[in-house]
């Protein structure tokens, strides 16, 4: 995967610093998505009392079938840096989370009515909204993880786990001298 370059990933470690120019910056930075956040909040008004109905959608399965796609790269990412125990398990496992809630809310709102509504709010319920939860705990989980593949564990063994204790050497059932 490519890292951000020379004058973008300066700015970004800026962000992150102690110091009055990054405070500033990440000032700058939050007022910027809250303005971006009143204008797209002013265009769902809009969106709502302007759109009434039914819609007929152009490529109405390709864009299903891209979200299950997605949905499947999310997963499969997940899994294999969780195998790594990477701390970028967290920016999947998050990103698989959202794209399950959006999976269910468009399912449940966009199904027909009578069993085809039915069997989308239950796999809503049953499937799609507790594998976000556990996703989205697996985030956050894994963003206190340290290292990864070549990195230490974040929680150490205890000593006792790696060696076993020389001879003579008496512990309790707990590992304590």
């Amino acid at each position: 995967m490519r890292t951000p370059s020379g004058g973008i990933r300066k700015a970004l470690d800026l962000l992150g610093a102690e110091h009055p120019t990054a405070d500033r910056s990440r000032t700058f930075l939050a007022r910027a998505l809250l303005g971006v956040a009143v204008l797209l909040f002013t265009w769902i008004l809009v969106l709502g009392s302007t759109t009434r109905g039914q819609a007929e959608v152009r490529n109405w399965s390709t864009a299903w079938v891209g979200m299950d796609v997605l949905q499947v790269a999310g997963l499969l990412a997940t899994g294999r840096l969780l195998v790594l125990r990477s701390r970028r398990t967290a920016l999947a496992a998050a990103a698989s989370s959202t794209l399950l809630l959006l999976d269910a809310w468009f399912d449940v709102l966009t199904a027909e009515g009578g069993g085809a509504w039915y069997t989308a709010l239950a796999m809503a319920l049953l499937v799609e909204l507790p594998a976000a939860l556990a996703l989205a705990a697996l985030a956050h989980t894994a963003l206190d993880w340290q290292g990864g593949a070549a990195g230490p564990r974040s929680t150490p063994l205890p000593q006792d786990a790696i060696e076993p204790p020389a001879p003579g050497d008496v512990r309790t059932a707990v590992g304590q001298p």
